[in-house]
């Protein structure tokens, strides 16, 4: 092994290394983000109850957070839609709530509304997310005060 490999392995591990902290960080701040809005912190543990209704194509979700805003039950996670090289990452919001009750321009104009069963899902379009693909914590806290 010459001085460029070794270079190269660090710097492999170096990304994996930052790619994990990153996720706990952002894993501690939805904690805490739960704590001041009185939601649940779930991990990466879904309700049986929206599974069925869950958008198509989501493989993976971690940071989930369930509780109620305004008498409607409201659960947001992190989550995987596709796998690979094709994958996006999103934070999605659902609303136990028909679509009609859900202005999506208390949140974001540009935001994607998609009802399926008796869930309302929220999250940005794959257009939208070039370089950040998960909601800032700020945006997602303002966005279940909205709610």
């Amino acid at each position: 092994m010459n001085a460029w490999d070794g270079i190269f392995f660090i710097g492999i591990a170096a990304m994996f290394g930052l790619a994990l902290w990153r996720r706990r960080v952002r894993a501690s701040g939805i904690r805490r983000l739960a704590q001041m809005t009185g939601f649940h912190y779930l991990a990466d543990t879904i309700p049986q109850s929206i599974l069925k209704d869950l958008p198509a194509g989501i493989t993976s979700v971690w940071n989930v957070l369930e509780g109620e805003r305004s008498g409607r039950r409201v659960i947001a996670f992190d989550c995987r839609f596709g796998s690979g090289k094709g994958s996006l990452r999103r934070t999605v919001i659902a609303i136990q709530a028909d679509r009609s009750s859900i202005t999506a321009s208390a949140f974001d104009p540009d935001i994607q509304v998609e009802q399926i069963g008796e869930w309302t899902f929220l999250y940005r379009p794959k257009e939208l997310a070039v370089v950040a693909q998960l909601t800032p914590l700020s945006e997602l806290s303002a966005y279940l005060e909205a709610v």
